[in-house]
Protein backbone atom coordinates (compact mmCIF):
# COMPACT_ATOMS: atom_id res chain seq x y z
CA UNK A 1 0.00 0.00 0.00
CA UNK A 2 2.75 2.42 0.99
CA UNK A 3 4.66 1.56 -2.16
CA UNK A 4 1.61 2.30 -4.33
CA UNK A 5 1.14 5.68 -2.70
CA UNK A 6 4.83 6.42 -3.21
CA UNK A 7 4.60 5.49 -6.90
CA UNK A 8 1.48 7.59 -7.37
CA UNK A 9 3.17 10.51 -5.68
CA UNK A 10 6.24 10.03 -7.88
CA UNK A 11 4.08 9.96 -11.03
CA UNK A 12 2.27 13.15 -10.03
CA UNK A 13 5.56 14.87 -9.30
CA UNK A 14 6.95 13.85 -12.70
CA UNK A 15 3.74 15.01 -14.42
CA UNK A 16 3.93 18.37 -12.69
CA UNK A 17 7.62 18.87 -13.49
CA UNK A 18 7.13 17.91 -17.15
CA UNK A 19 4.11 20.09 -17.94
CA UNK A 20 4.75 23.11 -15.69
CA UNK A 21 8.51 23.35 -15.20
CA UNK A 22 10.10 21.75 -18.26
CA UNK A 23 7.56 22.51 -21.03
CA UNK A 24 6.03 25.54 -19.27
CA UNK A 25 2.51 24.46 -20.33
CA UNK A 26 3.55 24.20 -23.99
CA UNK A 27 1.76 20.83 -24.15
CA UNK A 28 -1.74 19.54 -24.83
CA UNK A 29 -2.51 19.66 -21.11
CA UNK A 30 -1.28 23.25 -20.99
CA UNK A 31 -3.45 24.31 -23.94
CA UNK A 32 -6.53 22.75 -22.35
CA UNK A 33 -5.81 24.35 -18.97
CA UNK A 34 -5.20 27.84 -20.37
CA UNK A 35 -8.26 27.60 -22.62
CA UNK A 36 -10.41 26.61 -19.65
CA UNK A 37 -9.09 29.57 -17.63
CA UNK A 38 -9.86 31.94 -20.55
CA UNK A 39 -13.43 30.59 -20.87
CA UNK A 40 -14.04 30.90 -17.13
CA UNK A 41 -12.75 34.49 -17.12
CA UNK A 42 -15.07 35.39 -20.03
CA UNK A 43 -18.08 33.81 -18.33
CA UNK A 44 -17.21 35.55 -15.07
CA UNK A 45 -17.10 38.97 -16.70
CA UNK A 46 -20.33 38.34 -18.68
CA UNK A 47 -22.40 36.82 -15.86
CA UNK A 48 -21.17 38.63 -12.75
CA UNK A 49 -19.08 41.79 -12.83
CA UNK A 50 -16.46 43.50 -14.97
CA UNK A 51 -14.10 43.34 -12.00
CA UNK A 52 -14.17 39.54 -12.12
CA UNK A 53 -11.58 39.42 -14.91
CA UNK A 54 -8.88 41.52 -13.22
CA UNK A 55 -9.50 39.80 -9.89
CA UNK A 56 -9.11 36.38 -11.51
CA UNK A 57 -5.97 37.48 -13.34
CA UNK A 58 -4.47 38.68 -10.05
CA UNK A 59 -5.50 35.40 -8.40
CA UNK A 60 -3.81 33.22 -11.02
CA UNK A 61 -0.80 35.52 -11.12
CA UNK A 62 -0.55 35.07 -7.37
CA UNK A 63 -0.57 31.29 -7.76
CA UNK A 64 2.16 31.52 -10.42
CA UNK A 65 4.19 33.81 -8.16
CA UNK A 66 3.78 31.34 -5.30
CA UNK A 67 5.07 28.48 -7.47
CA UNK A 68 8.06 30.54 -8.64
CA UNK A 69 8.79 31.68 -5.08
CA UNK A 70 8.82 28.13 -3.77
CA UNK A 71 11.00 26.97 -6.66
CA UNK A 72 13.55 29.81 -6.64
CA UNK A 73 14.28 31.65 -3.40
CA UNK A 74 16.46 34.22 -5.18
CA UNK A 75 13.66 35.18 -7.55
CA UNK A 76 11.32 35.57 -4.59
CA UNK A 77 13.88 37.68 -2.72
CA UNK A 78 14.44 40.20 -5.51
CA UNK A 79 10.79 40.27 -6.49
CA UNK A 80 9.98 41.12 -2.87
CA UNK A 81 12.30 44.15 -2.94
CA UNK A 82 10.96 45.42 -6.27
CA UNK A 83 7.31 44.93 -5.35
CA UNK A 84 7.71 46.48 -1.90
CA UNK A 85 9.27 49.55 -3.52
CA UNK A 86 6.39 49.94 -5.99
CA UNK A 87 3.39 49.36 -3.72
CA UNK A 88 2.51 53.07 -3.44
CA UNK A 89 2.98 53.52 -7.19
CA UNK A 90 0.69 50.55 -7.91
CA UNK A 91 -1.99 51.89 -5.56
CA UNK A 92 -1.66 55.31 -7.15
CA UNK A 93 -1.97 53.88 -10.66
CA UNK A 94 -4.94 51.56 -10.14
CA UNK A 95 -7.08 53.77 -7.94
CA UNK A 96 -8.35 52.77 -4.47
CA UNK A 97 -5.62 51.38 -2.21
CA UNK A 98 -5.26 47.62 -1.97
CA UNK A 99 -3.65 45.84 1.00
CA UNK A 100 -0.28 45.91 -0.75
CA UNK A 101 1.66 46.12 2.52
CA UNK A 102 0.11 42.86 3.69
CA UNK A 103 1.03 41.24 0.38
CA UNK A 104 4.66 42.26 0.94
CA UNK A 105 4.59 40.38 4.23
CA UNK A 106 2.96 37.35 2.58
CA UNK A 107 5.72 37.24 -0.04
CA UNK A 108 8.26 37.48 2.79
CA UNK A 109 6.69 34.48 4.53
CA UNK A 110 6.73 32.38 1.35
CA UNK A 111 10.35 33.35 0.70
CA UNK A 112 11.18 32.26 4.24
CA UNK A 113 9.37 28.97 3.66
CA UNK A 114 11.27 28.50 0.40
CA UNK A 115 14.59 28.67 2.27
CA UNK A 116 13.37 26.33 5.01
CA UNK A 117 12.49 23.72 2.36
CA UNK A 118 15.88 23.88 0.61
CA UNK A 119 18.69 22.15 2.45
CA UNK A 120 21.52 23.92 0.62
CA UNK A 121 20.14 27.30 1.75
CA UNK A 122 18.84 26.27 5.16
CA UNK A 123 22.27 24.98 6.17
CA UNK A 124 23.64 28.52 5.77
CA UNK A 125 21.67 29.55 8.86
CA UNK A 126 24.29 28.51 11.37
CA UNK A 127 24.84 29.21 15.05
CA UNK A 128 26.62 32.48 14.32
CA UNK A 129 23.44 33.98 12.90
CA UNK A 130 21.58 33.47 16.18
CA UNK A 131 24.47 34.60 18.40
CA UNK A 132 25.80 37.61 16.47
CA UNK A 133 25.64 40.85 18.52
CA UNK A 134 23.35 42.45 15.92
CA UNK A 135 20.87 39.57 16.20
CA UNK A 136 21.08 39.60 20.00
CA UNK A 137 20.34 43.32 20.06
CA UNK A 138 17.25 42.59 17.96
CA UNK A 139 16.12 40.08 20.62
CA UNK A 140 16.15 42.87 23.21
CA UNK A 141 14.22 45.19 20.91
CA UNK A 142 11.57 42.56 20.23
CA UNK A 143 11.29 41.70 23.91
CA UNK A 144 10.69 45.37 24.62
CA UNK A 145 8.04 45.52 21.90
CA UNK A 146 6.23 42.66 23.67
CA UNK A 147 6.40 44.60 26.95
CA UNK A 148 4.85 47.56 25.11
CA UNK A 149 1.78 45.40 24.43
CA UNK A 150 0.91 45.85 28.10
CA UNK A 151 1.49 49.61 28.11
CA UNK A 152 -1.56 50.94 30.03
CA UNK A 153 -1.54 54.18 28.05
CA UNK A 154 -2.81 52.51 24.87
CA UNK A 155 -6.56 52.75 24.35
CA UNK A 156 -8.50 49.49 24.28
CA UNK A 157 -8.86 46.99 21.47
CA UNK A 158 -7.84 49.35 18.69
CA UNK A 159 -4.62 50.11 20.54
CA UNK A 160 -3.89 46.39 20.69
CA UNK A 161 -4.59 46.09 16.96
CA UNK A 162 -2.16 48.94 16.35
CA UNK A 163 0.51 47.14 18.36
CA UNK A 164 -0.16 43.92 16.42
CA UNK A 165 0.16 45.77 13.09
CA UNK A 166 3.50 47.22 14.20
CA UNK A 167 4.85 43.95 15.61
CA UNK A 168 3.77 41.97 12.55
CA UNK A 169 5.85 44.29 10.37
CA UNK A 170 8.85 43.90 12.67
CA UNK A 171 8.57 40.13 12.35
CA UNK A 172 8.58 40.44 8.56
CA UNK A 173 11.74 42.57 8.83
CA UNK A 174 13.40 39.87 10.92
CA UNK A 175 12.41 37.22 8.39
CA UNK A 176 13.91 39.36 5.63
CA UNK A 177 17.07 39.63 7.74
CA UNK A 178 16.99 35.80 7.98
CA UNK A 179 16.53 35.54 4.21
CA UNK A 180 19.57 37.70 3.55
CA UNK A 181 21.74 35.57 5.81
CA UNK A 182 20.67 32.41 4.01
CA UNK A 183 20.98 33.79 0.48
CA UNK A 184 24.19 35.82 0.79
CA UNK A 185 26.34 32.69 0.77
CA UNK A 186 29.22 33.90 -1.41
CA UNK A 187 31.20 37.00 -2.23
CA UNK A 188 29.70 37.09 -5.72
CA UNK A 189 26.12 37.03 -4.43
CA UNK A 190 26.81 39.87 -1.98
CA UNK A 191 28.41 42.04 -4.66
CA UNK A 192 25.56 41.21 -7.04
CA UNK A 193 23.07 42.44 -4.44
CA UNK A 194 25.00 45.69 -3.91
CA UNK A 195 25.01 46.31 -7.66
CA UNK A 196 21.33 45.47 -7.89
CA UNK A 197 20.62 47.90 -5.05
CA UNK A 198 22.45 50.69 -6.88
CA UNK A 199 20.94 49.93 -10.29
CA UNK A 200 17.37 49.61 -9.02
CA UNK A 201 17.58 52.83 -6.99
CA UNK A 202 19.07 54.61 -10.00
CA UNK A 203 16.07 53.58 -12.11
CA UNK A 204 13.75 54.99 -9.44
CA UNK A 205 15.80 58.20 -9.41
CA UNK A 206 15.58 58.35 -13.19
CA UNK A 207 11.78 58.26 -12.86
CA UNK A 208 12.01 61.28 -10.54
CA UNK A 209 14.03 63.01 -13.25
CA UNK A 210 11.27 62.17 -15.73
CA UNK A 211 8.75 63.82 -13.38
CA UNK A 212 10.93 66.93 -13.22
CA UNK A 213 11.61 67.22 -16.95
CA UNK A 214 8.28 66.06 -18.38
CA UNK A 215 5.90 66.60 -15.49
CA UNK A 216 3.82 64.29 -13.34
CA UNK A 217 1.64 61.69 -15.05
CA UNK A 218 -2.12 62.18 -15.06
CA UNK A 219 -2.79 59.57 -12.37
CA UNK A 220 -0.16 61.22 -10.16
CA UNK A 221 -1.68 64.66 -10.61
CA UNK A 222 -5.12 63.28 -9.73
CA UNK A 223 -3.77 62.10 -6.39
CA UNK A 224 -1.93 65.36 -5.72
CA UNK A 225 -5.02 67.40 -6.57
CA UNK A 226 -5.21 71.13 -6.02
CA UNK A 227 -5.79 71.16 -2.27
CA UNK A 228 -3.53 70.34 0.65
CA UNK A 229 -1.49 67.89 -1.41
CA UNK A 230 -0.40 70.60 -3.81
CA UNK A 231 0.38 72.97 -0.93
CA UNK A 232 2.67 70.40 0.68
CA UNK A 233 4.54 69.64 -2.53
CA UNK A 234 4.84 73.14 -4.03
CA UNK A 235 7.39 75.01 -1.94
CA UNK A 236 9.40 78.10 -2.89
CA UNK A 237 8.60 77.68 -6.56
CA UNK A 238 9.60 73.99 -6.69
CA UNK A 239 7.04 71.25 -7.19
CA UNK A 240 8.83 68.52 -5.29
CA UNK A 241 9.17 65.10 -6.92
CA UNK A 242 8.48 61.82 -5.11
CA UNK A 243 9.33 59.25 -7.83
CA UNK A 244 7.29 56.10 -7.03
CA UNK A 245 7.09 56.75 -3.27
CA UNK A 246 4.47 58.24 -0.99
CA UNK A 247 6.31 61.52 -0.40
CA UNK A 248 9.41 63.44 -1.56
CA UNK A 249 11.22 62.90 1.76
CA UNK A 250 11.38 59.12 1.24
CA UNK A 251 12.77 59.49 -2.28
CA UNK A 252 15.25 62.20 -1.32
CA UNK A 253 16.62 60.18 1.60
CA UNK A 254 17.03 57.03 -0.50
CA UNK A 255 18.66 58.81 -3.46
CA UNK A 256 21.02 60.84 -1.25
CA UNK A 257 22.28 57.76 0.62
CA UNK A 258 22.71 55.79 -2.60
CA UNK A 259 24.54 58.64 -4.35
CA UNK A 260 27.08 58.65 -1.51
CA UNK A 261 27.60 54.90 -1.87
CA UNK A 262 28.21 55.36 -5.61
CA UNK A 263 30.64 58.25 -5.09
CA UNK A 264 32.69 56.36 -2.49
CA UNK A 265 32.89 53.24 -4.64
CA UNK A 266 33.85 55.42 -7.61
CA UNK A 267 36.73 56.90 -5.61
CA UNK A 268 38.02 53.60 -4.28
CA UNK A 269 37.42 51.00 -7.01
CA UNK A 270 40.00 50.90 -9.79
CA UNK A 271 38.05 49.06 -12.51
CA UNK A 272 37.42 51.55 -15.34
CA UNK A 273 34.10 50.09 -16.52
CA UNK A 274 32.81 50.05 -12.95
CA UNK A 275 33.82 53.68 -12.52
CA UNK A 276 31.82 54.70 -15.59
CA UNK A 277 28.55 53.18 -14.50
CA UNK A 278 29.04 54.28 -10.88
CA UNK A 279 29.57 57.87 -12.01
CA UNK A 280 26.38 57.74 -14.08
CA UNK A 281 24.45 56.21 -11.16
CA UNK A 282 25.80 58.83 -8.74
CA UNK A 283 24.83 61.67 -11.08
CA UNK A 284 21.27 60.38 -11.60
CA UNK A 285 20.75 59.78 -7.87
CA UNK A 286 22.02 63.27 -7.06
CA UNK A 287 19.54 64.70 -9.57
CA UNK A 288 16.74 62.63 -8.07
CA UNK A 289 17.64 63.85 -4.58
CA UNK A 290 17.79 67.50 -5.69
CA UNK A 291 14.38 67.31 -7.41
CA UNK A 292 12.81 65.94 -4.20
CA UNK A 293 13.59 69.20 -2.39
CA UNK A 294 14.35 67.26 0.81
CA UNK A 295 16.57 69.39 3.03
CA UNK A 296 17.24 66.44 5.33
CA UNK A 297 18.88 64.69 2.38
CA UNK A 298 21.24 67.64 1.95
CA UNK A 299 22.37 67.28 5.56
CA UNK A 300 22.77 63.53 4.97
CA UNK A 301 25.22 64.19 2.15
CA UNK A 302 27.27 66.57 4.29
CA UNK A 303 27.27 64.08 7.21
CA UNK A 304 28.27 61.25 4.87
CA UNK A 305 31.20 63.21 3.43
CA UNK A 306 32.31 64.13 6.94
CA UNK A 307 32.20 60.59 8.35
CA UNK A 308 33.98 59.20 5.27
CA UNK A 309 36.78 61.76 5.51
CA UNK A 310 37.21 61.15 9.24
CA UNK A 311 37.32 57.37 8.70
CA UNK A 312 39.86 57.48 5.84
CA UNK A 313 41.90 60.59 6.58
CA UNK A 314 45.10 58.58 6.14
CA UNK A 315 44.32 58.17 2.42
CA UNK A 316 45.60 60.79 -0.04
CA UNK A 317 42.44 60.37 -2.15
CA UNK A 318 40.38 61.43 0.85
CA UNK A 319 42.15 64.79 1.04
CA UNK A 320 41.45 65.41 -2.65
CA UNK A 321 37.84 64.32 -2.22
CA UNK A 322 37.39 66.67 0.73
CA UNK A 323 38.94 69.53 -1.22
CA UNK A 324 36.63 69.07 -4.22
CA UNK A 325 33.60 68.60 -1.93
CA UNK A 326 34.30 71.89 -0.15
CA UNK A 327 34.86 73.57 -3.52
CA UNK A 328 31.58 72.25 -4.94
CA UNK A 329 29.64 73.20 -1.81
CA UNK A 330 31.11 76.72 -1.80
CA UNK A 331 30.25 77.17 -5.46
CA UNK A 332 26.67 76.05 -4.82
CA UNK A 333 26.30 78.64 -2.06
CA UNK A 334 27.92 81.68 -3.69
CA UNK A 335 27.32 81.41 -7.45
CA UNK A 336 24.85 84.07 -8.58
CA UNK A 337 23.09 81.88 -11.14
CA UNK A 338 20.49 79.89 -9.23
CA UNK A 339 17.18 78.14 -9.91
CA UNK A 340 14.38 76.77 -7.74
CA UNK A 341 16.24 73.48 -7.21
CA UNK A 342 19.49 75.04 -5.99
CA UNK A 343 17.53 77.60 -3.96
CA UNK A 344 15.81 74.77 -2.14
CA UNK A 345 19.17 73.14 -1.37
CA UNK A 346 20.60 76.45 -0.16
CA UNK A 347 17.59 77.01 2.10
CA UNK A 348 18.88 74.14 4.27
CA UNK A 349 21.49 76.55 5.66
CA UNK A 350 19.61 79.82 5.92
CA UNK A 351 18.35 79.07 9.45
CA UNK A 352 14.70 79.90 8.72
CA UNK A 353 11.74 77.64 9.40
CA UNK A 354 8.38 77.45 7.70
CA UNK A 355 5.13 77.67 9.66
CA UNK A 356 4.58 73.90 9.77
CA UNK A 357 8.06 73.31 11.23
CA UNK A 358 7.41 75.92 13.93
CA UNK A 359 4.12 74.24 14.83
CA UNK A 360 5.83 70.84 15.11
CA UNK A 361 8.50 72.32 17.38
CA UNK A 362 5.79 73.82 19.58
CA UNK A 363 3.93 70.50 19.78
CA UNK A 364 7.11 68.67 20.78
CA UNK A 365 7.77 71.19 23.53
CA UNK A 366 4.22 70.75 24.81
CA UNK A 367 4.49 66.96 25.13
CA UNK A 368 7.86 66.99 26.92
CA UNK A 369 6.33 66.75 30.44
CA UNK A 370 4.24 63.76 29.34
CA UNK A 371 7.27 61.96 27.85
CA UNK A 372 9.39 62.65 30.91
CA UNK A 373 6.67 61.19 33.14
CA UNK A 374 6.29 58.00 31.02
CA UNK A 375 9.57 56.07 30.57
CA UNK A 376 7.70 53.43 28.54
CA UNK A 377 6.15 56.10 26.34
CA UNK A 378 2.55 56.47 25.32
CA UNK A 379 2.39 53.12 23.53
CA UNK A 380 2.94 51.82 20.00
CA UNK A 381 1.13 53.79 17.28
CA UNK A 382 -0.21 56.50 19.57
CA UNK A 383 1.09 59.47 17.56
CA UNK A 384 1.69 60.41 13.94
CA UNK A 385 -0.70 59.23 11.24
CA UNK A 386 -1.41 56.04 13.21
CA UNK A 387 -2.49 57.85 16.39
CA UNK A 388 -6.06 58.80 15.33
CA UNK A 389 -6.53 55.40 13.69
CA UNK A 390 -5.56 53.15 16.59
CA UNK A 391 -5.57 55.32 19.73
CA UNK A 392 -8.23 57.96 19.30
CA UNK A 393 -8.47 60.27 22.29
CA UNK A 394 -4.90 59.55 23.40
CA UNK A 395 -2.84 62.46 24.72
CA UNK A 396 -0.35 61.99 21.85
CA UNK A 397 -2.99 61.46 19.17
CA UNK A 398 -2.37 64.74 17.35
CA UNK A 399 1.40 64.82 17.77
CA UNK A 400 3.15 64.77 14.39
CA UNK A 401 6.73 63.80 15.31
CA UNK A 402 8.24 63.63 11.78
CA UNK A 403 11.54 62.66 13.41
CA UNK A 404 12.01 58.91 13.71
CA UNK A 405 13.78 59.39 17.03
CA UNK A 406 10.99 61.62 18.30
CA UNK A 407 8.36 59.04 17.33
CA UNK A 408 10.23 56.31 19.21
CA UNK A 409 10.70 58.56 22.23
CA UNK A 410 7.01 59.51 22.35
CA UNK A 411 5.64 55.99 21.79
CA UNK A 412 8.27 53.81 23.48
CA UNK A 413 9.81 56.24 25.95
CA UNK A 414 13.43 56.82 26.85
CA UNK A 415 13.96 53.07 27.31
CA UNK A 416 12.83 52.28 23.78
CA UNK A 417 14.92 55.07 22.29
CA UNK A 418 17.96 53.91 24.27
CA UNK A 419 17.60 50.33 22.99
CA UNK A 420 17.26 51.58 19.42
CA UNK A 421 20.39 53.73 19.68
CA UNK A 422 22.33 50.78 21.10
CA UNK A 423 21.07 48.72 18.14
CA UNK A 424 22.35 51.33 15.68
CA UNK A 425 25.67 51.57 17.52
CA UNK A 426 26.24 47.80 17.36
CA UNK A 427 25.52 47.77 13.61
CA UNK A 428 27.94 50.61 12.85
CA UNK A 429 30.55 49.16 15.21
CA UNK A 430 30.38 45.86 13.32
CA UNK A 431 30.94 47.65 10.02
CA UNK A 432 33.88 49.72 11.28
CA UNK A 433 35.44 46.66 12.96
CA UNK A 434 35.61 44.77 9.68
CA UNK A 435 36.51 47.82 7.58
CA UNK A 436 39.72 48.36 9.53
CA UNK A 437 40.64 44.65 9.57
CA UNK A 438 39.89 43.20 6.15
CA UNK A 439 42.76 43.26 3.62
CA UNK A 440 41.01 42.93 0.28
CA UNK A 441 40.72 46.46 -1.23
CA UNK A 442 37.39 45.76 -2.91
CA UNK A 443 35.82 44.41 0.26
CA UNK A 444 37.16 47.39 2.25
CA UNK A 445 35.57 49.71 -0.31
CA UNK A 446 32.19 48.02 0.04
CA UNK A 447 32.42 48.18 3.82
CA UNK A 448 33.13 51.92 3.98
CA UNK A 449 30.58 52.71 1.26
CA UNK A 450 27.81 50.83 3.02
CA UNK A 451 28.90 52.25 6.38
CA UNK A 452 28.49 55.79 5.09
CA UNK A 453 25.12 54.89 3.58
CA UNK A 454 23.81 53.46 6.87
CA UNK A 455 25.28 56.30 8.91
CA UNK A 456 23.45 58.88 6.81
CA UNK A 457 20.18 56.97 7.23
CA UNK A 458 20.64 57.08 11.01
CA UNK A 459 21.34 60.82 10.75
CA UNK A 460 18.14 61.23 8.71
CA UNK A 461 16.17 59.65 11.57
CA UNK A 462 16.75 62.88 13.51
CA UNK A 463 14.55 64.88 11.13
CA UNK A 464 12.46 62.26 9.28
CA UNK A 465 11.04 58.79 9.77
CA UNK A 466 13.69 57.50 7.41
CA UNK A 467 14.25 53.77 7.95
CA UNK A 468 10.67 52.54 8.24
CA UNK A 469 9.79 52.98 4.55
CA UNK A 470 10.31 50.51 1.69
CA UNK A 471 12.84 49.88 0.17
CA UNK A 472 15.05 51.79 2.64
CA UNK A 473 14.22 49.39 5.48
CA UNK A 474 14.99 46.34 3.31
CA UNK A 475 18.33 47.78 2.19
CA UNK A 476 19.10 48.60 5.83
CA UNK A 477 18.52 45.02 7.03
CA UNK A 478 20.34 43.52 4.05
CA UNK A 479 23.37 45.72 4.77
CA UNK A 480 23.42 44.45 8.36
CA UNK A 481 23.91 40.93 7.01
CA UNK A 482 26.60 42.14 4.61
CA UNK A 483 28.46 43.62 7.58
CA UNK A 484 28.35 40.20 9.24
CA UNK A 485 29.26 37.98 6.28
CA UNK A 486 31.33 39.93 3.74
CA UNK A 487 34.50 39.67 5.86
CA UNK A 488 34.27 35.87 5.53
CA UNK A 489 35.37 36.22 1.91
CA UNK A 490 38.40 38.41 2.57
CA UNK A 491 41.50 36.85 1.00
CA UNK A 492 45.10 37.41 2.06
CA UNK A 493 47.96 36.48 -0.25
CA UNK A 494 50.84 35.47 2.00
CA UNK A 495 53.44 34.95 -0.77
CA UNK A 496 53.53 34.10 -4.50
CA UNK A 497 54.11 30.44 -3.63
CA UNK A 498 51.12 30.09 -1.28
CA UNK A 499 47.43 29.86 -1.91
CA UNK A 500 44.81 32.36 -0.76
CA UNK A 501 43.63 31.94 2.79
CA UNK A 502 40.36 33.10 4.22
Amino acid sequence: MGKAVYLNGSVLKQWYQYHFLEKKLNTGVGYILLSAIGILLTLGVAMYDIKTGPVAVVFFAGILLLVLSMKNAYFSFYFLIVYASLTVFIDRLFGPPVPSGVLVEVITYFSFLSIRLKYDLKKNINRRFWTDPITISMYFLYAYYIIELFNPEMTGTLGTLGWFSFFRKQISFFLFYYLCYGLFDSRARIIYFIRFMILFTTLLALYACKQQWFGYAGFEMREIGTGNGMQLLFQAGLLRKFSVFSDPATSGILFASMSLLCVILFIRISDRKEKIWLSIAAFINLLGYSFSGTRTATLMILAGILIYCISTLYDRKTVLFLFFSVLAFSALIVIPFQNVVTDRIRSTFNGTKDASASIRDYDRHEVQPYIQAHPLGGGIFTCGIEGPKYNKGHYLENLQPDSGFMKILAEQGAIGLGLLLIFYFIILQKGFYHFYRVKDPEIRSYYIGLLVMLFTLVVAQYAQIAIAQYPVSLFFYATMIIFIKLADFDTIIVSPNTTNQT
